[in-house]
């Protein structure tokens, strides 16, 4: 069966938040029986080749028999706009808002009957009846506007072939900046009120979208392009086929954004084009195949803002923000693997974003870097060109690099997507030759210890070299200084003494990136148990003089993650000593290079947790927040959190600034308050409904992370998970948020939280409860070795 073709006509009563619609859906080769996928929608009549028919309703589904052949069903419907976050909802408050639509995985039934499924792909004639004096936005160009009966209806062209889950209705007062590229309208759109100056977005659009085009062979496929910015958004963007969404923080740029929100900006926008041919112009079949869609955006993503901004050295940042997330999570035995089963679209809320994004876009990373960047882009190449506007599988990607490569890519990434978890590498030296081996690294004790065909990228005193280890042992010969050139290998290595001894003499013949994994490895090796809490500080110790923006952000996140799980007051002098070394290097050597400005405003927010003195000097410098470089406010607000200690304050700037950014910081801040005073008021001011529903678990997190406030949400957890619920926030925001609080706040008293977590138990959540538990474990062992 095929769907064709859905044209639908929705008449929006914008005041009263609800509409009525009707679709009519082409079909060829009907099966007997054909079911829609519905949720929250009212089912008033279906027609096929224009006879009523007799349909079953269910409470996710509407079915209807058929005699086969091609069809053509007319369906008529109603429903509200969703006040949750997905399907066609209400984003903003009871002032001002606008409908905006969030349907990835399975939420276009929440709009429209449908089948929600990305195979069945068929093309969109949308249109919508408004308010005269409202504006309507989705997919494609306006084709027509006319006025009927005091109303509005906005006709769009037709969309090419393409998945339900990438359709887009918008509809509200909206402010635009426009701009061109290459005779295609470019357009930043806003909730009227809400556009701040900035072509910031649009020149990243454009810059990316010149890179994309150039690597695919492949022209941007959409007439037009919308940068849209949603009041209240789940999710971090949306990539809706030519009207991206995305949370205002991220294209709301003003005075209150920092450097590192430029990047984030940047990636975030180029991470959604990259889905316009990853993900749009050609779909995975099935859910368990979305890590193919998020990975290459997310590899591409930062494979392009590298190139467009080179000064940004930007794979630092992939090591930073998703490599070190991907090992993290997939040491844990509640890992999962990159094609994970998926029966149902809803569990995927059940699955790591560290894995799906993190680890599938490494392993892409060091396939590139073993078949050689030119072969890989012939290889995307000829994949697009052969599945545009179609499905494509796993398998099909493989086969692509396989052909263009030459070399056995089938079944090395057979094993790196089918098996959960990643290896990690010992050394021994073995007269003139280095004995190799590999065991499945976890920070517990694991059921099983898998193993990898792993691409190896050995450096060498001479050179680097790439081989394959297809066992649970090598032997390599000759001079070898180490074996993870530039970190391109999704693995671990724990050197034996001599070698780290060798490696930390020459520094100056290792990469950034690679000194960064030499860092990230010890404390993942502590962690696990692996290493003494004694080795973990002598082989550090050696890394302590290396002044790469990355490793001055890896050591000092390390020290005082350290502190702050073990409450220890050794990690505590440690951490103090390295950051104020390295901020003092910093801003004697590196105060204008725009990295280093990053990795200090870091060392300002860590040392305003650690130092009651910086705190105060910070207070003393300032005589408000808005006075303060955006750069280093959310150190100035942590410092306000902990030397006068009062919500109100925090309160204030989470209602009244404008601007996203500083309500997230004053957020983050007020975790560190103390006291059942403004805990209670936290909990009051969430469960009022003045803080936005896409910001509530991070009152949350930000309280699991900070000693003062972790024992108010070990004795609420059951309250916290409730309120979340009320406000039908996504499972996935629950599961990550659930995570944090039973890992970090369990570790006051492990006992009730282990209890306690039981409580909370349900099937969309399980996830986040399991993981939340291990780490919970990986922390108390941590405690127990370093006291």
């Amino acid at each position: 069966m095929e769907v064709v073709n859905y044209k639908i006509k929705l008449d929006i009563d914008f005041a009263g938040k609800k509409y009525t619609g009707t679709e009519n859906v082409k079909i060829k080769e009907a099966d007997k029986k054909v079911t829609f996928d519905l949720d929250k929608i009212d089912v008033h009549e279906i027609k096929i080749n224009g006879s009523s028919v007799k349909y079953v309703v269910t409470e996710d589904n509407v079915s209807f028999s058929t005699n086969g052949g091609d069809i053509s069903v007319d369906v008529k419907f109603s429903s509200d706009n969703s006040r949750g976050l997905k399907g066609f909802y209400v984003a903003g408050n009871d002032k001002e808002y606008i409908l905006s639509t969030q349907f990835e995985e399975s939420d276009a039934r929440r709009a429209f009957p449908c089948i929600d499924n990305p195979s069945y792909k068929a093309t969109f004639d949308i249109t919508m009846v408004i308010d005269s004096d409202l504006q309507a936005i989705s997919n494609m160009p306006v084709k027509s506007e006319t006025i009927e009966n005091n109303k509005k209806v906005v006709e769009f062209d037709q969309t090419p072939r393409m998945a339900t889950y990438l359709v887009y209705l918008g509809v509200g007062h909206f402010d635009e900046m426009e701009d061109e590229y290459r005779g295609k309208k470019i357009f930043l759109t806003a909730m009227k009120g809400h556009l701040t100056g900035s072509k910031y977005p649009i020149e990243t659009a454009k810059k990316s979208l010149n890179y994309l085009e150039t690597y695919t062979g492949i022209d941007y496929m959409i007439p037009k392009l919308n940068l849209i910015s949603v009041p209240e958004f789940a999710a971090g963007a949306m990539e809706n086929w030519g009207a991206i969404t995305f949370r205002e923080i991220l294209l709301n740029i003003d005075r209150s954004t920092t450097s590192r929100s430029y990047k984030r900006t940047a990636e975030v926008i180029t991470h959604e084009l990259v889905h316009m041919w990853f993900g749009d112009l050609v779909t995975m079949k099935w859910w368990n195949d979305l890590w193919l869609n998020e990975s290459f955006a997310t590899f591409f993503a930062f494979k392009t803002v590298d190139s467009t901004n080179p000064d940004w050295k930007f794979f630092g940042d992939f090591l930073l923000d998703q490599t070190d997330g991907a090992y993290t999570m997939d040491a844990l035995k509640n890992s999962h693997p990159i094609n994970a089963d998926v029966s149902d679209p809803r569990s995927i809320s059940q699955l790591s974003y560290e894995i799906r994004y993190g680890k599938g876009s490494n392993v892409l990373r060091m396939i590139e870097a073993y078949v050689g960047n030119d072969v890989f882009m012939k290889a995307m190449r000829n994949y697009l060109k052969e599945f545009s506007y179609s499905n494509a599988s796993g398998s099909d990607l493989w086969n692509a690099i396989e052909k263009e490569s030459g070399k056995g890519i089938s079944a090395i990434m057979e094993q790196w997507i089918s098996q959960k978890g990643y290896p990690y590498l010992t050394t021994e030296r073995d007269g003139d030759s280095l004995k190799v081996a590999q065991k499945q690294f976890y920070f517990l004790e694991g059921d099983k210890n898998s193993t990898w065909k792993i691409p190896l990228f050995i450096n060498r005193f001479s050179r680097d070299e790439k081989q394959l280890m297809e066992g649970s042992e090598i032997k390599i010969d000759g001079d070898i200084l180490s074996l993870n050139y530039n970190h391109d290998g999704f693995y671990r290595v724990l050197y034996d003494d001599a070698m780290f001894e060798t490696i930390s003499k020459n520094l100056p013949q290792v990469t950034a990136n690679e000194k960064w994994g030499l860092a990230n490895d010890l404390y993942a090796f502590l962690l696990s148990g692996k290493i003494s809490m004694t080795e973990y500080v002598r082989r550090l110790e050696k890394l302590y003089g290396i002044n790469e923006n990355i490793v001055i952000d890896e050591i000092s996140k390390q020290l005082f993650n350290l502190y702050t799980i073990t409450n220890n007051p050794y990690f505590r002098d440690l951490a103090n000593f390295y950051i104020k070394d390295k901020m003092e290097y910093i801003e004697a050597n590196k105060r204008d290079d725009f990295n280093f400005k990053i990795t200090l405003s870091g060392l300002y927010t860590r040392l305003a947790y650690i130092n009651s003195d910086f705190c105060s000097s910070l207070l003393k410098k300032y005589s408000g927040y808005e006075d303060v470089d955006p750069d280093f406010r959310l150190a100035y607000l942590v410092a306000q959190a902990k030397i006068n200690n009062d919500f109100q304050y925090f309160a204030d700037i989470i209602q009244n600034t404008i601007n996203d950014e500083d309500k997230t910081k004053a957020i983050t801040a007020s975790g560190v308050l103390e006291g059942d005073e403004n805990h209670s008021a936290i909990m009051e001011f969430v469960k009022s409904g003045r803080a936005k529903k896409q910001d509530m678990d991070s009152f949350f997190v930000a309280m699991s992370a900070s000693d003062g406030s972790r024992q108010y949400v070990l004795e609420n957890l059951k309250n916290i998970v409730d309120v979340m619920y009320s406000f039908e926030l996504s499972p996935l925001r629950i599961n990550r948020c659930v995570q944090s609080m039973i890992g970090n706040a369990g570790i006051k008293d492990p006992d009730k939280m282990r209890k306690d977590a039981e409580s909370i138990r349900k099937d969309e959540i399980f996830g986040g409860i399991n993981k939340g538990l291990e780490f919970l474990e990986i922390y108390e062992n941590l405690i127990k070795n370093t006291r």
